[in-house]
């Protein structure tokens, strides 16, 4: 029995199941889709002992081609063999079924460049770590004879218990030459060795190249060859222009040596794991500790060192819960029995990798004795296949097989991975793929702005118009908004100028993680605007990148993507639009329109809605954008923007002629909790820190500003006139914002007491008096 869609609302990290999916796929119980492309789908499912994995399944279409069947049993049989710490593990499959499926370990975690994204580079013991893990998980399968070929951010996986690499799903045997291989044209530019662009066999050395540009991105945050178009990436990687500045100097020498353009220059997998293994410990009393293995001493490493690495919000319970809600609404029965997904019976891999009946559908299936059983019995931890959350962390799994698209006709496909899998010099046949592709080259992007504009549909439009009896054309022109889409990636920021956030607002932005909202103000008005809370449909995840990318996605996974008849480039279908209106985050149905340029970049974008229509139009792509605080540029531009909604970092008491609690607002981009709350400190009590504050010349004619460390000014109350009383029934006077100061100046003759400086009018501290 199939599930119909939106029966049970997935867990994080996984999409609702569609009409047609099945309940069960061998001996797991399917709770929702990890991802979709061209070539099948992958399922996220437990097993009786509720262990999460993740099911690849093959369309039923291609599984009918034997060819294909001989190159999905051949990609299992090099899976099985996979059995390093690192390394994605194979649980279970069968070849032989109607719908051909394999099952590995779901990981929980964020990718590499979204974890650098959100938390910033690895450090000491951690970096090495994470080096010597991706190391021993290449060693690990080079020893086995595979050439994983596809090594990069999004198939590394930074997990709890470690790094792991993930998708096999070009991999082939190391030494299969190029006329033999249907996949040696995929790769990712920047992460692909040079030598594969003049038609190399299948290498290891290729992966070791890759290694290296692992750890610098993991050290430095930056990729090692930039960003920019294909063609430029593929020149700078033939040249040996890549960047590893800042990369410790225990592993530059390495990283140096890998990212080299002749790979008889490379280390091998195993010399790299030789290089970074550490010291063994000690025995008793000064003498040989035991021997240990490389998976023992990365173990210890990892035991040691890998510190501030969570699940991205992964939970085994919700999925538990998920699949009981399925059972209960009677739709648990097995897609096996009733010829869904299988062939009645759980296929095991031998050596050969040819599936093999079990039993009348209750068998496990095996892998060897590389594999646990698909049970869940025995299955180590530290194995596994990946995905991330969706908002935690960029969606990135067992891809779709692309060793057999060739076969199948289909030139391009875009993977689960956040930035699909880019073909040098061919372009996608299917429609889907290649919006998908899109999306994924503006997530793995270094930046990019666009311009949007939206008003009412025509439809609407007349409908208001007949309403309140303005004319059609008046109504469109009051319903334009106009705003500037900003992405910066090593900013971690998404910033929206104009009014997404209502009509008073200015401005909104998630920078680092954390919400930001501004609103028109004056330069000399105090006290400032009052905190103002976004309404709850928004969050920073909402403010972000999938705003843009997000109906892209939903447009490549309906199904129904169509390329426009006679315009080449140009791509239409149902989608779901999500956009920030007066305020609040909504979510719509809508028919898009997108447009690519040659490389498969969306040039624009257009949405239509029952009420909106939308047009996003890219200015620059893939590119380094300036991004600052929004308070300096609108200065710059001749503005002033209030801040009226950021990060509350903490409270103070304080206040004149009574105490006072206040929220400790961090309204400056530049200014973070800990300084915040520091400075926020002297203003409460600077008794003991009389060194750090210098009064200076008042803003207002009973207050009192401080310079705090010769760099911010501070208001700290009111003063009294001198004999005057303090009024007990009035009300306790605001404390002023916290602004910074520059051309900070001694006292003079003529004023002794007080120094000088010149205030800027950016806000960097606010207080708000709590309730």
């Amino acid at each position: 029995m199939s599930i119909p869609p939106e029966t049970v609302s997935p867990p994080p990290g996984l999409s609702p199941l569609e009409a047609g999916d099945p309940a069960s796929i061998g001996p797991y119980r399917v709770v929702g889709r990890i991802g979709a492309g061209g070539m099948g789908v992958v399922y996220g499912a437990q097993d009786v002992y509720g262990l999460c994995v993740a099911v690849k399944t093959v369309h039923a279409d291609f599984a009918r081609e034997s060819r294909f069947r001989e190159t999905f049993a051949r990609e299992v049989e090099m899976l099985a063999r996979a059995n390093g710490v690192s390394t994605a593990r194979l649980h279970a499959s069968d070849t032989g079924a109607e719908v051909p499926w394999l099952a590995f370990d779901y990981v929980p975690g964020r990718d590499l460049r979204a974890h650098v994204r959100e938390f910033g580079p690895l450090e000491g013991g951690m970096l090495h770590a994470f080096a010597l893990g991706m190391a021993e998980g290449l060693a690990a399968l080079h020893a086995a004879g595979i050439a994983h070929r596809d090594i990069k951010p999004g198939n590394v996986i930074l997990s709890p218990d470690g790094p792991k690499i993930v998708d096999f799903g070009i991999a082939v045997e190391i030494g299969t030459e190029r006329s033999a291989d249907a996949s040696a044209s995929y790769g990712t530019p920047g992460w692909t060795a040079p030598e594969r662009y003049s038609g190399a066999s299948a290498d290891p050395s290729a992966d070791v190249f890759a290694w290296g540009g692992l750890v610098v991105l993991a050290a430095t945050g930056r990729q090692p060859f930039g960003s920019g178009a294909a063609a430029e990436l593929a020149r700078r990687v033939r040249e040996g222009e890549f960047d590893a500045t800042g990369v410790p100097e225990d592993l530059l020498g390495l990283v140096e040596a890998a990212l080299s353009v002749d790979p008889e220059q490379r280390p091998s997998s195993e010399e790299l794991v030789r290089a970074l293994l550490p010291a063994p410990e000690a025995g008793p009393e000064g003498q040989p500790g035991r021997p240990q293995t490389t998976a023992d001493s990365l173990r210890r490493m990892l035991r040691d060192y890998w510190r501030g690495v969570d699940d991205a919000g992964h939970d085994p319970a919700r999925w538990a819960t998920a699949v009981g809600v399925v059972s209960a609404a009677g739709l648990g029965a097995s897609a096996l029995g009733s010829g869904v997904m299988g062939s009645g019976a759980v296929g095991s891999v031998g050596a050969a990798g040819t599936g093999a009946a079990a039993g009348a559908g209750t068998g496990a299936g095996t892998t060897g004795a590389a594999a646990p059983a698909a049970a869940g019995s025995g299955t180590a931890t530290a194995g596994g296949s990946a995905a991330g959350t969706a908002n935690g962390g960029l969606l990135s799994g067992i891809a779709t097989s692309k060793a057999g698209l060739t076969g199948a006709g289909v030139l391009a496909v875009a993977g689960l991975t956040a930035g699909g899998f880019v073909v040098y010099n061919q372009v996608s046949e299917n429609p889907s793929e290649t919006v998908a592709a899109a999306a994924g080259i503006l997530e793995e992007s270094q930046g990019f702005t666009a311009r949007v504009t939206r008003s009412f549909s025509p439809a609407h439009a007349e409908e208001v118009a007949e309403r309140t009896g303005t004319p059609v054309d008046q109504v469109v022109e009051d319903s334009l908004v106009e705003e500037e889409y900003l992405y910066s990636a090593a900013d971690q920021t998404f910033l929206i100028r104009g009014a997404a956030m209502g009509p008073d607002s200015t401005a909104v932005a998630n920078h680092r993680g954390e919400l930001y909202v501004y609103a028109q103000g004056e330069e000399d008005a105090w006290p400032l605007p009052e905190r103002t809370e976004p309404d709850p449909s928004v969050s920073p995840d909402s403010v972000g990148l999938t705003l843009v990318t997000e109906p892209l996605r939903q447009l490549a996974a309906s199904g129904e993507t169509e390329a426009g008849e006679g315009q080449e480039g140009v791509y239409t279908g149902p989608t779901v639009l999500g956009l920030l209106d007066e305020g609040a985050f909504v979510e719509t149905e809508a028919l898009a329109r997108v447009e690519l340029d040659e490389e498969g970049a969306p040039l624009r974008a257009e949405y239509t809605t029952e009420q909106r229509e939308v047009r996003i139009d890219f200015e620059e792509g893939d590119t380094g954008v300036p991004m600052e605080d929004p308070q300096s540029w609108a200065l710059d531009n001749g503005l002033y923007w209030d801040v009226v909604h950021a990060p509350i970092c903490g409270s103070i008491v304080s206040g004149w002629p009574a105490q006072q609690e206040w929220d400790v607002q961090a309204s400056s981009w530049d200014m973070d909790c800990d300084r915040a709350m520091d400075i926020a400190g002297v203003v409460e009590d600077s008794s003991g820190q009389e060194d750090r504050v210098a009064f200076l010349f008042g803003r207002f004619s009973r207050g009192t500003t401080r310079a705090i460390d010769e760099t911010v000014a501070c208001g700290d109350g009111w003063n009294l006139d001198a004999g005057e009383e303090p009024d007990p029934g009035e009300n306790v006077a605001p404390l002023s914002d916290c602004r910074p100061i520059t051309n900070f100046t001694e006292p003079t003759e003529a004023s002794p007491e007080f120094y000088d400086a010149d205030i800027l009018p950016v806000v960097l501290i606010d207080f708000q008096p709590r309730d």
